[in-house]
């Protein structure tokens, strides 16, 4: 298993755990990015890490894509 900020560009993955705080927990949760969800990786590298869940686009610090844990979809 591999965090978020360690997916490529393009991947879709699935969200295992999230390991943050609280508070950013909590935020990532009302995101939708919580067990279970998918996630799909639109920008990684320099800056902010942007994925896409559901229909919606969000902007992740690096140090928050580094709390979520995921594992390649299969098939």
């Amino acid at each position: 298993m591999k965090t978020l900020l360690e997916v490529p560009e393009g991947r879709t993955v699935r969200v295992v755990d999230v390991t943050a705080g609280r508070g950013a927990a909590a935020m990532l949760y009302e995101l939708g990015i919580r067990p279970g969800a998918r996630v799909e990786v639109v920008k990684s590298g320099p800056g902010p890490v942007i994925v896409r869940v559901g229909g919606a686009k969000y902007s992740l610090g690096r140090g928050l894509a580094a709390k979520v844990i995921v594992e390649e979809e299969q098939g």
